[in-house]
């Protein structure tokens, strides 16, 4: 507003007003993203304290992963991954990106087509919870420990590289079409997939 009233009058903005107003933009631009999640939620029938608890995971994996949430429970890795974010108490992430949010996302890893270009880890075992993919090669922190699971199904040949807090090779996956249904994820920090 103040912006538009400089404008007007023909005065300039100083730099530190002129930040501020981005800063206010960018906040007024995730209030609506919010806004526009949190309805995607309400319309898939999810109460309000699994939005919030939604929300909350969502937020903490954007802080651990630099990503940018784009759908209720999709963060966008830098356009080179995604991480799918189950709503709490769920065994699998949903569609709310290009679902109304009632079904169960399409997983590129499990979708039966051999070789499918993909890396997948999950945070539950037996490919189930919070879902890290990418088709992409690059190197991903690893945003949950415990026990997990993988799916490697990326082209002939190519191997995954996990890495430890010192940044040393923790563990190298066989060539595709390999998986694991239960791998403990504490003591990988990284993932190189390919």
């Amino acid at each position: 507003m103040a912006a538009t009233a400089a404008a007007l009058l023909g005065a300039v903005v100083p730099a530190a007003a002129s930040a501020d107003l981005n800063s206010d933009s960018k906040s007024s631009q995730a209030q609506a993203a919010g806004l526009a999640f949190a309805e995607r939620a309400k319309a898939a029938h999810l109460t309000k304290t699994q939005t919030t608890a939604l929300q909350a995971k969502v937020d903490r994996y954007v802080n651990k992963t630099g990503g940018k949430q784009v759908a209720a429970n999709k963060i966008d890795l830098n356009g080179k991954g995604e991480l799918l974010v189950t709503v709490p108490g769920e065994k699998h992430p949903r569609d709310f990106a290009a679902g109304d949010g009632t079904r169960i996302a399409a997983d590129p890893c499990l979708e039966g087509s051999v070789y499918s270009g993909w890396f997948c880890a999950y945070s539950g075992e037996v490919y189930q919870g919070d879902a890290l993919r990418w088709y992409a090669c690059g190197k991903r922190s690893m945003p949950w420990g415990g026990y997990g699971s993988w799916i490697n199904d990326q082209t002939p040949g190519t191997r995954a590289t996990f890495y430890n807090s010192s940044g040393g090779v923790y563990y190298v996956t066989a060539a595709p079409y390999s998986y694991s249904q239960s791998y403990y994820w504490t003591p990988v920090w990284h993932i190189r997939n390919c």
